[in-house]
């Protein structure tokens, strides 16, 4: 039976936590083997991307990966917590207001758009399509096929 997902992703805060393996992707350092994993698939799609290259917003928060050519960051976690649930919301402001940019979540097995009010979950296929479809001045271009999800509350 799958999980209870109606609050958005699921703050992983209860279990004891599990220190993350770091690991080496062509010669750069990154701090899980899921980022390894995720980093792997932008290069087979032939995405561009940076690794942690600014701290964003108010919160200061060091989020993973920027797609330059998509205007798109992805924070790629394999435990969701309470900071994220607060931090992630206001980086996503940040992004959107002062620079007209996205921000996506990905887990190990789940997939969000983090909008300023909710999150959007997506398939697979559906994160992949959004992240290289450039941002319009309206609303996002899955807004119509995806449920959305409210932030969790801590």
């Amino acid at each position: 039976m799958p999980p209870n997902r109606k609050q958005g992703p699921q703050i992983r805060s209860h279990r004891p936590h599990i220190p993350s393996i770091e690991a080496v992707y062509k010669g750069r350092r990154f701090r899980s083997l899921l980022e390894t994993r995720f980093v792997a698939q932008l290069d087979q799609r032939e995405i561009a991307w940076q690794y942690e290259p600014e701290r964003i917003g108010s919160a200061r928060y060091l989020v993973d990966f920027y797609l330059p050519d998509y205007k798109c960051w992805v924070e790629v976690k394999g435990r969701f917590d309470g900071r994220e649930s607060l931090a992630l919301p206001l980086v996503a402001i940040a992004l959107k207001r002062e620079r007209g940019e996205r921000l996506f979540l990905y887990l190990e097995k789940e997939r969000y758009l983090v909008r300023p009010r909710d999150y959007q979950a997506l398939t697979d296929e559906e994160f992949w399509a959004a992240l290289v479809t450039p941002p319009d001045d309206g609303d996002d271009p899955l807004a119509k096929h995806v449920r959305r999800r409210p932030f969790p509350r801590p």
